[in-house]
């Protein structure tokens, strides 16, 4: 008898789409670990004063903490939550004082914040979305320019994402490890950002509804697990201070920026009123606290309103800069200013639309728990664009929702489905976008900018966390005013502008291309505060029309000049390469032409 050949098994369509899915899960990765480090290798090429931490910031402030700590000196009591100078810390004393080696660690965190966010949305909405999800997540341009910044935001976003993960890990198996693991993860977020605490009390909620009579025990073992990971920090501060303090001292001091008659729901600072100077000498932070609260209740309209502003701030486009300059970092980055990298006025609006897609679904109960209490802990105090990165991962998966539904709509073929959808997919991205529509309709009426009582400005500065430009030794930037008023009924003219300085050096305006020139007799200034300068000017040097003021840097001087990324009537330039080109942008300088 002849002996049979062996049938070679096939493999069936079933085996070959589950290949083609994971080989898609491994090229975006690659991919995500390629746009990084093709990210980080441009910044340190084209950008070494973003890189070389700049003076005033809390990257700096973080790099001094991690080297004192080598040196047996804490930082207590906390300020700044502490996690992230001693993860500093360990890295110098590994790999010494390396600027470039903790950037690529953030990133492979980064990576793997990708990687968690794909199996969050593979466990609550399955593959589809969770493939969505890891792309969206891949070309974030926020996630990899953090992840290029000496600031906690990759840290705390990795671990935000980690513990979400395991908290669903939890509710599949009911095993107490990922519990237990879950509750050091979030103390580990907390060391860097005390604010996320508030989400104890929700995943109280969420437990109760999937865990129910195990509940009571499953929350006790997490809180005391978080607190107990949390206590060396606390120890550290009562030992310094002889004060319990839970993690750091800069709540009150938050509070009240974000909350007094004078703030503008980002973080504004100016000069505390004498009252609450006096209360702070007698009672000490617990006055900032006191003021708050006769804030609420004297002008209750005007402390509502602010929260509203600061909801709106939270779900806008624009990213409200703290310690850096987006603009210049992506200019400087080779990868994230290609049209394929997306930002949150993509992701926000469609997620607003997954939220509203998933209501009914049980399995999104802890993302939509989370996000919750995320915005109640930043409405509370203050907005800016870096605080609500450690959200995004929340979020994504629901902008997948939307897309994927999207492409299930279109395959069956349901238009009349994305039809009816349509109007509520535009509120969302109105939502998001609104404040473009605000500045379209405000630059249509006033092409000519704001000419308010002889005052004349480009900028309405809605947004207190402005960008800036740094100029050094013979570099120029230039700013051109449209003076639609009769010149002949104005006596003078003062020009106002908010700046930094640092060095020694001399600042020169000249005026018209040269009709008049003068020195700026400019004063350097303390930390990261903008000082005003004004400066008379002849009204014989002025014209109707078009004037321009261009401002020349001479000597060791660094001169930071501030501008508005909201508002642009391109009006606004800065020389470079040969030429003077438009910023995305207007300077924060005004020109007041004062009555005969």
């Amino acid at each position: 008898m002849k002996r049979k050949k062996p049938i070679k098994k096939r493999l069936n369509i079933r085996q070959w789409t589950k290949y083609v899915y994971w080989l898609f899960v491994v090229v975006l990765l690659v991919t995500a670990i390629f746009t990084r480090y093709i990210h980080l290798k441009s910044i340190q090429k084209n950008d070494s004063t973003f890189y070389n931490l700049p003076a005033g910031t809390d990257m700096l402030t973080y790099d001094n903490q991690a080297q004192e700590i080598l040196k047996g000196r804490h930082p207590a009591p906390y300020y700044y939550g502490p996690l992230y100078s001693y993860f500093l810390s360990l890295a110098y004393l590994i790999f010494g004082h390396n600027l470039y080696i903790i950037r690529f660690i953030q990133m492979i965190f980064g990576v793997f914040t990708c990687l968690f966010i794909f199996l969050i949305a593979k466990k609550v909405f399955g593959k589809g979305v969770a493939i969505v999800s890891l792309a969206l997540s891949v070309f974030y341009d926020m996630f990899i320019v953090h992840e290029g910044l000496i600031l906690l935001e990759a840290l705390a976003t990795f671990l935000n994402t980690l513990f979400i993960f395991f908290l669903l890990k939890s509710e599949e198996t009911r095993q107490l490890k990922y519990i237990f693991l879950s509750g050091i993860l979030l103390a580990l977020s907390s060391l860097c950002r005390t604010s996320i605490l508030l989400f104890l009390p929700f995943v109280f909620i969420w437990m109760l509804v999937f865990f129910k009579r195990r509940a009571f025990s499953y929350f006790f073992i997490f809180s005391l697990t978080t607190f107990i990971f949390i206590s060396p920090a606390t120890i550290m501060n009562y030992l310094s201070s002889k004060k319990f303090t839970l993690v750091t001292t800069n709540g009150p001091v938050l509070l009240w920026i974000g909350n007094n008659e004078c703030a503008d729901g980002t973080y504004l600072t100016y000069p505390l009123p004498e009252k609450l100077q006096k209360r702070l000498s007698e009672i000490g932070d617990r006055a900032y606290i006191e003021d708050v609260i006769r804030f609420a209740k004297e002008k209750p309209k005007l402390f509502l309103n602010l929260l509203l502003k600061k909801f709106l701030l939270f779900w806008g486009r624009f990213e409200i800069a703290n310690n850096m300059n987006y603009e210049d970092i992506k200019k400087a980055s080779y990868i994230i200013r290609l049209p394929f990298f997306i930002g949150f006025g993509f992701i926000a609006p469609l997620s607003l639309f997954g939220m509203i897609l998933s209501l009914k679904n049980k399995r999104c109960l802890l993302l939509f728990l989370f996000i919750f209490s995320f915005i109640l802990s930043i409405i509370a105090i203050h907005v800016l664009g870096r605080y609500r990165i450690s959200f995004i991962p929340a979020i994504i998966p629901f902008a997948s929702c939307t897309l994927f539904w999207l492409y299930e709509k279109i395959r069956k073929m349901e238009y009349k489905r994305i039809l009816l959808s349509i109007p509520l997919l535009s509120l969302c991205f109105f939502i998001i976008w609104q404040e473009d529509a605000r500045i379209f309709y405000f630059k249509l009426k006033n092409p000519a900018g704001i000419h308010k009582d002889g005052v004349i400005t480009d900028s309405k500065c809605i947004l207190s966390q402005r960008n800036a430009i740094v100029l050094h030794n013979g570099e120029e930037a230039k700013k051109e005013f449209m003076i639609i008023e009769d010149i002949s009924l104005y006596k003078e003219a003062k020009l106002s502008f908010d700046y930094m300085a640092y060095g020694e050096g001399k600042l020169i305006i000249d005026i018209n291309e040269g009709v008049y020139s003068i020195q700026a007799n400019i004063q350097p200034t303390q930390g990261m505060s903008f000082n005003l300068y004004n400066i008379p000017l002849p009204i014989k040097f002025l014209k109707k029309g078009k004037n321009s003021f261009v401002f020349k840097v001479e000597g060791d001087w660094v001169f930071v000049l501030p501008y508005d990324p909201i508002y642009s009537f391109k009006r606004s330039h800065q020389f470079i390469d040969g030429k003077f080109k438009k910023i995305n942008g207007e300077f924060i300088i005004s020109l007041n032409l004062i009555n005969a």
